[in-house]
């Protein structure tokens, strides 16, 4: 039950995301939003990390290869791929697609790991997929062509994809190497590999602090750097140590119900059709991936 928990809570704050992710993109940039974020969290955590690198100091220098690209799809590009993806596209269409990535963790796993999959798990992810390309497309079914993708769109889909293979990484992460050295240094890891970023970024769109730094923005960071970054991954990564893989997956698919009742109570966002009609065709195909066979 535990790890349920950790999961629900971890997914309640990511799913702010979304909604902090639009209210910002016209006041910093993509890799601003994300270097100030794991900043913070890296800043939180700053007056751990001596005693955690003193410790555990052989393991995690064994698995340093492991430990930057895991941070560098987990920390570095995941996150960032929604700022971007928020200049195009609405806070309830990047929920739905990014709720698919779970998905895209069963598909790591049979593809690197060669898990099976039942032909109901196969149909259950092409239901899905389509469900997704749906919401994409926005319903056009009469004009199909690729100037009806917003760019968003595919952006979103690869916070998808990389917050699948981050998930993938961490279910099957070395089992010496203890869980919250794991943490802290990927935090650590991914806020290096975000600074080149945030720095030309911020050389070429200098902060202006009466716009940048009012008291609302310092506080939405603030939040960010606390509970979006530094606990929801606490949270995440523990219930994926804790429980199955696939059920802690399913509690991922909470995040578009909660990112639309805060996009609708804090942005005024409207609900269309299009999203209801995506968001069961999604949650049908979920439900058969993870439906149980009579024989098991």
């Amino acid at each position: 039950m535990s790890a349920y928990i950790f999961a629900i809570f971890a997914v309640f704050c990511w799913s702010f995301n979304v909604v902090v992710a639009s209210s910002l993109v016209d006041k910093l940039t993509p890799w601003q939003i994300a270097g100030l974020r794991w900043g913070i969290a890296s800043i939180i955590i700053f007056p751990f990390i001596f005693n955690t690198l003193k410790k555990n100091i052989k393991v995690l220098l064994k698995y340093k290869t492991w430990l930057i690209w895991t941070a560098l799809w987990g920390i570095t590009i995941c996150n960032t791929c929604v700022y971007y993806a928020a200049y195009t596209v609405k806070p309830v269409t990047l929920s739905l697609i990014g709720a698919t990535g779970p998905l895209f963790l069963l598909f790591f796993a049979w593809i690197l790991m060669g898990k099976h999959l039942s032909m109901r798990q196969f149909l259950g992810l092409f239901i899905t997929l389509v469900g997704v390309c749906l919401i994409v497309l926005h319903g056009r079914a009469k004009s199909l062509g690729i100037g009806n993708i917003q760019l968003g769109d595919w952006w979103m889909l690869g916070t998808a994809i990389t917050f699948g293979y981050y998930s993938y990484r961490v279910a099957n992460k070395p089992k010496d190497l203890p869980y919250l050295p794991f943490l802290y240094v990927s935090i650590i890891l991914g806020t290096i590999m975000c600074l080149p970023f945030f720095i030309y970024d911020t050389i070429h769109n200098p902060f202006d602090y009466s716009i940048n730094f009012t008291p609302k923005i310092i506080w939405i960071m603030l939040f960010m750097g606390l509970f979006n970054s530094l606990l929801a991954y606490l949270a995440w990564n523990r219930a994926l140590e804790k429980g199955d893989t696939v059920k802690v997956g399913m509690i991922y698919y909470l995040m578009p119900v909660f990112s639309s009742l805060e996009s609708w109570l804090i942005l005024s966002e409207p609900l269309e059709w299009i999203h209801l009609i995506g968001a069961i065709i999604i949650l049908y195909g979920i439900i058969l991936t993870n439906k149980k066979s009579k024989s098991a």
